[in-house]
């Protein structure tokens, strides 16, 4: 059984983009890959999404494990989304940002999430930090 998220459809399958990034560098020649609009979703919208950060954590390290164990050339990955926003099925009750998006503000406040913290760091090491126990 594979975990859900507040999306029906999304179940969380790390080692599945090891396999998919593999098949179409196979498939296609060994392009360069960029992976977009990759990430989890929920309905609460709370600022300690540790399950975010386990998504990330573990779906990151499957395309480290598909770049440097089985030479595929992946080239970008983009986090979706940088804020909650509406989505065409579900309006705004699903939520995919790394910054919490206040909605009944006008001014459309926005928060960063734990994930948000976690990717950052990611981005200012250009890697995992070492030591770190983030799920």
């Amino acid at each position: 059984t594979w975990y859900g998220s507040g999306s029906v459809w999304l179940k969380i399958t790390p080692w599945g983009i090891r396999s998919a990034v593999n098949w179409a560098s196979k498939e296609y020649g060994q392009p360069d890959i960029y992976i977009t609009e990759n990430g989890f979703s929920d309905r609460l919208g709370n600022l300690d999404d540790l399950q975010r950060v386990y998504y990330y954590k573990h779906y990151l390290n499957q395309i480290l494990k598909a770049i440097k164990a089985d030479g595929v050339s992946v080239k970008g990955y983009y986090a979706w989304s940088l804020m909650d926003n509406f989505e065409w099925a579900m309006g705004y009750t699903e939520k995919f940002g790394l910054h919490r998006v206040n909605m009944s503000d006008p001014e459309r406040a926005r928060t960063p999430k734990e994930s948000a913290l976690f990717y950052s760091r990611i981005i200012q090491e250009n890697g995992f930090v070492e030591n770190e126990n983030n799920c």
